[in-house]
C-alpha cells in the first residue's frame, strides 16, 4: 500500500475528529460575529477525500513524503471554516475577535505576489481574503472535546463576494481534470474578479451610507447591528490608531436600551461620554450598562429581563443565561439584593458613580467611613462577583455567592448604625430571611 493510500485509510478513521473540531470553531465564530453584532455566514467542513486525494498526490510529487506524520503537517485544512462577511470593512472586528477566542498560530493575506504561472495577464489582484492557523482553547471545550485542542483549524475571512468568486474560480481552473480553459475563458474569470472588487467597493460605501444615517437620524437603533456599527465607528475615532475595538454584548446591551428608551443616539450619548474608551479590562457594552446601572438600582430588572430575552433566542447561549439572577437558584438572588443595597449606599457617600473595576478600588478608598483594608479587599472580590454574574460566561459556585452575600449582610447592618438613609436603602433592599 502506498503512502498515500496509508494516509487516506488513517484520515477516513479520524475523519469525525475534524468534522467535529470545524464544527465547534463555526460555532465559536458565528456566536462570537453575532453577539458582537458583525453580519456574516459561517460555514465549515472536513476536507473531502475526493478534494484530498488529488491534493495530496500534487504535494506528493513535489515532497516525495516518507511518513504519515509529515502529511498531516503539510497538509493544514483538514479542518476548515470560513467566515463570509457582509460588510469587508468589518475585518479588522472579526480579526481581533479570532485572535480573542482561538490560538492564532499563523496568518496569510491575499493576494500574494503575483502569479506568473496564471496563462492570462490579470488585470485585477485576484483573490482577497485573510486567512488564519488555529486552534480552539481548551478551556473552551467541554470535557469530552479535550483532545480537538491539538487538531489545526483553517479559518478563512473575506467578503460573501470574493469566496463565491473564489470557488467558481478554484473548481474551473484549480479542478479541471480536462486540461487547461481556454483564454476566453480566464479572461471572463479576471472580468468577474474585477466586478468582485467593485461589488466590494460598494459594500463598503453602503456600510458608510448605514452609518452616517443612523448617526443623524433620532429613529431608535433597528436592531443590534446598528448599534454595534456606531460604537465600532466611536471607537475608532475616540482610541489611539492600532487600538483593537473592544465592543462586548452588543445584542443585549441593544434589548436593555429598548426596555429603556434609550435606543437612539442621541440618548447614549451622554452615556458614552462618561465611558473611557481606552479601556482594555471592559469592553464598551459593559461600560455603557455599569453607568446606566448606577442611574437607578431599578435598572438591574430591566437588564436581568434583557438578558433572558436576548438568551430564549440566542441559539448559542448558555442555560444559566436565561435564569434571572433574582431567582433563589445557587445564593443569586440574596447576593444580588445585598449588591444592590451596597452599590446604592456607596454611591450616595461617594456622589459619583463607581464606573468599572479600573476605578472601584479608588472609589472604595473615598468611601472607607471606618471600613478596614480587609473589607475594602473584600469588597473588591465581591464587585468582581458581580461582573461575573451580568457579564460571565458562567456565574460563580452558590458557596462563593453565600459567602459573600452574607459578609454585605453584616456590613450593611454595620453601616446603618451610622446613618439613618443606610437603614432606609436597607429596608427597601435587606431579605426577610438569610438563606439557609
Amino acid at each position: 500500500m502506498s503512502i498515500i493510500d496509508r494516509f487516506l485509510e488513517d484520515y477516513k478513521a479520524r475523519m469525525d475528529r475534524y468534522e467535529r473540531v470545524a464544527q465547534l470553531c463555526a460555532i465559536q465564530c458565528e456566536s462570537g460575529l453575532r453577539r458582537n453584532g458583525l453580519r456574516a455566514l459561517v460555514t465549515y467542513r472536513a476536507k473531502r477525500l475526493d478534494s484530498l486525494l488529488e491534493k495530496v498526490t500534487i504535494r506528493h510529487a513535489e515532497k516525495n513524503y516518507q511518513t504519515l506524520d509529515e502529511i498531516y503537517d503539510d497538509i493544514v485544512d483538514l479542518a476548515g471554516v470560513r467566515i463570509a462577511l457582509y460588510f469587508p470593512g468589518d475585518r479588522t472586528e472579526v480579526d481581533a475577535l479570532v485572535r480573542s477566542h482561538f490560538l492564532v498560530e499563523k496568518v496569510k493575506n491575499f493576494p500574494e505576489d503575483i502569479d506568473y504561472s496564471y496563462p492570462y495577464p490579470k488585470r485585477f489582484s485576484g483573490y482577497s481574503a485573510r486567512h488564519y492557523r488555529i486552534r480552539l482553547r481548551p478551556s473552551s471545550l467541554a470535557h469530552e472535546d479535550q483532545h480537538l485542542a491539538e487538531l489545526l483549524v483553517e479559518l478563512q475571512v473575506g467578503s460573501v463576494l470574493m469566496h463565491s468568486w473564489a470557488e467558481v474560480e478554484h473548481d474551473l481552473v484549480y479542478k479541471n481534470r480536462l486540461g487547461h480553459l481556454s483564454y476566453d475563458e480566464y479572461a471572463i474569470l479576471d472580468e468577474l474578479n474585477g466586478l468582485m472588487h467593485a461589488g466590494e467597493v460598494a459594500l463598503e460605501r453602503l456600510q458608510e451610507a448605514v452609518k452616517r444615517r443612523i448617526q443623524t437620524e433620532s429613529q431608535p437603533f433597528s436592531n443590534h447591528y446598528e448599534l454595534a456599527a456606531y460604537l465600532y465607528d466611536y471607537l475608532r475615532q475616540t482610541t489611539p490608531h492600532g487600538t483593537e475595538p473592544f465592543i462586548g454584548r452588543a445584542d443585549i446591551l441593544f434589548r436593555f436600551l429598548q426596555i429603556l428608551g434609550l435606543d437612539t443616539v442621541k440618548s447614549l450619548e451622554p452615556f458614552l461620554g462618561k465611558c473611557n474608551p481606552r479601556m482594555q479590562s471592559k469592553p464598551i457594552t459593559e461600560q455603557i450598562v455599569d453607568i446606566i446601572l448606577a442611574q437607578n438600582e431599578e435598572f438591574y430588572q430591566a437588564y436581568n429581563r434583557a438578558r433572558q430575552e436576548v438568551s430564549r433566542i440566542d441559539p448559542f447561549g448558555a442555560p444559566h443565561e436565561a435564569v434571572s439572577y433574582f431567582s433563589d437558584k445557587r445564593g443569586l438572588g440574596f447576593f444580588m439584593r445585598q449588591w444592590i443595597a451596597m452599590e446604592t449606599i456607596l454611591s450616595e457617600i461617594l456622589g459619583n458613580v463607581l464606573l468599572s473595576s479600573d476605578n472601584f478600588s479608588t472609589s472604595l478608598q473615598k468611601a472607607r467611613n471606618g471600613l478596614d483594608d480587609e473589607s475594602l479587599a473584600e469588597l473588591e472580590h465581591v464587585h468582581r462577583l458581580r461582573d461575573q454574574i451580568l457579564y460571565g460566561d458562567s456565574w460563580p459556585s452558590e458557596e462563593e455567592l453565600t459567602r459573600a452575600g452574607k459578609f454585605l449582610q453584616k456590613l450593611l447592618q454595620n453601616l446603618s448604625h451610622h446613618s439613618p438613609d443606610v437603614e432606609e436603602i436597607l429596608r427597601k433592599y435587606l431579605p426577610p430571611a438569610e438563606p439557609q
